[in-house]
């Protein structure tokens, strides 16, 4: 649909508009603006996801060969890169904010799930010394079926009907996913349906989320479950469940959120909410062009 010039004007455009929107008096208070403004290091970084490259080194490379005439005053990498980081929070914002005007977040019908993010190899997890003590993230041991065990954290999603990331949290690796239903459901209104596969079964969970809330968690029943046909997901619903399991493999392959490289909370969150915010941009652009939302491989010709 657009071509890489244009997408990275449509990108920057998007960027400038909330940013300014919610940030109008800016961030900094004090001291020197940096060269390359927020908005276009973001733009660069958004762009630089969507096109599946795989770190910070890989973005800066690419703009720093093929669109130095568009960016002038790019830093150095290290510059540029602090500057990302330090960004985590605006990153957040834009993303919820494109959410709420979307109106996503009022969708009647969400889908919820979780994926591993090892840092490090449970062979070489007693040796790791990254995110020890963090105060921001602390590391943990997981277990995934296809991965085995790890040493890492768990990505939690909450999905609109249309595909859009309503809520996208950093879980510990160690809870199980039926633990992790108040985090995940944070913020859902009245009478949602959500979907969610059999790791999320617990029915007297299931019980206070209808009853005081209003909120119908349903999901697959396994064979020697009867009489709670109320919490079955339904064949049209479970269908547009596997939207969800997309999204999340769109995570793996094209942003690698398995071999995010991080030695700090904070920057780990930078990487995540960066991830989030260019898989946002791309299905508002979608949207807004009338095309399939989570089609991110047909948003830009090659």
């Amino acid at each position: 649909m657009f071509e890489e010039d244009e997408f990275i004007i449509a990108v920057y455009c998007l960027i400038c508009e909330y940013y300014q929107k919610l940030f109008p008096k800016g961030l900094r208070r004090g001291g020197f603006p940096p060269k390359l403004t927020d908005e276009e290091a973001l733009t660069m970084a958004i762009v630089g996801e969507y096109l599946g490259l795989e770190n910070d080194t890989a973005i800066y490379r690419y703009f720093r060969q093929h669109y130095s005439s568009w960016f002038p005053s790019l830093p150095d990498r290290t510059l540029l890169i602090r500057q990302w980081n330090k960004l985590w929070k605006v990153k957040e914002k834009i993303g919820q904010a494109i959410v709420q005007d979307c109106k996503a977040n009022r969708d009647n019908l969400q889908f919820i799930d979780t994926t591993p993010l090892p840092i490090c190899h449970i062979k070489r997890a007693k040796q790791c010394r990254i995110f020890k003590g963090d105060p921001l993230l602390e590391v943990d041991y997981g277990y995934c079926e296809t991965k085995g065990y790890y040493l890492g954290y768990k990505g939690g999603f909450r999905l609109s009907f249309s595909g859009m990331i309503i809520y996208a949290p950093l879980l510990p690796a160690r809870s199980h996913d039926s633990s992790l239903l108040e985090v995940l459901l944070l913020g859902v209104p009245a009478h949602t349906i959500v979907g969610a596969d059999k790791g999320f079964i617990n029915l007297e969970t299931q019980l206070k989320l209808r009853e005081e809330y209003g909120i119908l968690l349903k999901t697959p029943l396994r064979s020697n479950m009867k009489g709670r046909e109320i919490f079955k997901l339904s064949r049209e619903e479970n269908r547009f469940r596997h939207l969800i399991e997309t999204v999340i493999a769109q995570f793996t392959e094209r942003f690698h959120i398995q071999r995010m490289r991080a030695r700090k909370g904070w920057t780990l969150l930078a990487k995540w909410y960066r991830k989030i915010l260019a898989h946002t941009v791309c299905v508002f652009l979608n949207l807004i062009h009338g095309r399939n939302p989570i089609d991110l491989e047909g948003l830009v010709r090659y």
